[in-house]
């Protein structure tokens, strides 16, 4: 088309919608375009842009007017309302809430009221009373009856579980030997100690010249100095060997000891919230803490909670999962380790938004602690030779294992 009237150019679209085209009286000029393939409702919003017009569709009429004519009709429209708002005599209502608070529905609801309204919350009796123009109250009515709904409740369940594993074993050996005659003896060194055996000697033995002096006499219990001493700490079972002769003794002690342990620890804290609804539940104790006292004043007492506490934040989701804002804190007081009479605190804590199934239960932290230590006393030297050396050795093999995981399991309650 080339300088075709405006005019015509709606005619042809009326041609190809099968709309019924009005026109403004402001509408006029000329056109000139080249389209290939554009659909016609493309093409229509095109040649509008280009000459600063606009369009309304009512039914199946399509009004073609120019963009200030539109604006000024909406401008008159605006105004018609605004004054048929103020010429109406507002009426007053009074709506009761059942689950929702009133002084927390009235920020929402004065978004939706006219210029004249106005709302106010009486806590005492949980209403909200409104004052506007009696058009709005319907569409008020609607919305309190959406706000004021009946809201889940989610019971929360943690369980703290601790668990400490100990094991320890213990061997250990003593040995002390003696030989010698008259002219030359060989033995132990009193230094390391003594040997725990004091058999008596066979008639006619006289070797005194290996035995601790006063231990014994040449014919009754005598002792002879050790040559190792890497006996076991505290023993609870072990084996013993004594053999004398007119020029030598042997003493050989081996022994042992072993021990396990398993400590588990369960707490189970739970409570029940409403969605959205931030809840706590904590048990414990106050340990007090004396601070001396400082220029000349009497010492103070500060209380420090010791507790088991659970604050948690649900959210139920459409799908019916809930996202949780949990924290967990078990902290107990260690009397065994103190400080100037003030105990040392415990502390286990977890915090961490997780998202978890209704009934499902995550575990939503957990800490695992491994100590190992193995000592080894020895003959030096001695110590070294394989097999053999363990005679000569004291080792004590100790492992800790500590296990701390947090559960979280979160639960709809159908009301």
């Amino acid at each position: 088309m080339k300088d075709v009237d405006l005019k015509d150019f709606f005619r042809l679209i009326h041609e190809i919608s099968g709309l019924n085209v009005v026109l403004d009286p402001n509408v006029h000029g000329t056109l000139t375009v080249v389209l290939d393939d554009v659909p016609w409702d493309q093409a229509l919003d095109i040649v509008l842009k280009n000459n600063d017009l606009a369009r309304e569709l009512e039914g199946n009429v399509l009004r073609i007017a120019t963009v200030e004519t539109l604006k000024r009709e909406a401008d008159a429209r605006r105004a018609q309302v605004e004054s048929e708002s103020l010429a109406v005599e507002k009426v007053s209502v009074t709506r009761f809430l059942s689950y929702a608070k009133a002084k927390d529905v009235v920020v929402t609801v004065k978004k939706f009221l006219s210029q004249r309204g106005d709302v106010v919350a009486d806590d005492r009796t949980n209403a909200v009373v409104i004052s506007d123009i009696p058009k709005v109250i319907p569409t008020i009515d609607r919305l309190l009856t959406q706000l004021d709904r009946k809201t889940q409740e989610v019971e929360i369940e943690a369980r703290v579980v601790a668990a400490t594993r100990q094991f320890a074993r213990d061997i250990g050996t003593q040995f002390g030997f003696g030989f010698g005659n008259s002219g030359a003896a060989l033995g132990g060194n009193s230094a390391a100690g003594v040997s725990p055996n004091t058999a008596t000697l066979p008639t006619g033995q006289s070797p005194a010249y290996f035995t601790v002096p006063g231990t014994g006499t040449s014919t009754s219990g005598s002792a002879i100095p050790l040559f190792s001493n890497l006996g076991s700490t505290a023993p609870t079972s072990g084996l013993s060997f004594t053999a004398a002769s007119q020029t030598v003794r042997i003493d050989a002690v081996l022994s042992m000891a072993e021990s396990r342990g398993l400590l588990k620890v369960l707490s189970r804290p739970r409570i029940v919230t409403q969605n959205n609804i931030q809840a706590g539940v904590k048990q414990g104790v106050r340990v007090p803490i004396v601070t001396q006292a400082q220029l000349g004043g009497p010492p103070t007492v500060t209380y420090i909670d010791a507790f088991l506490r659970l604050t948690v934040t649900p959210q139920i989701t459409s799908e019916n999962t809930i996202f949780l804002n949990v924290d967990v804190e078990n902290t107990t007081p260690n009397f065994a380790q103190e400080v100037q009479g003030n105990p040392e605190l415990i502390t286990q804590q977890a915090t961490t938004q997780v998202l978890v199934t209704d009934g499902g239960t995550v575990v939503i932290g957990g800490v695992i602690q491994t100590q190992n230590s193995i000592e080894v006393d020895q003959v030096p030297v001695l110590g070294n030779i394989p097999f053999l050396g363990n005679l000569f050795k004291h080792t004590t093999v100790n492992t800790t294992n500590q296990e701390l995981i947090f559960f979280i399991t979160p639960r709809i309650i159908q009301t």
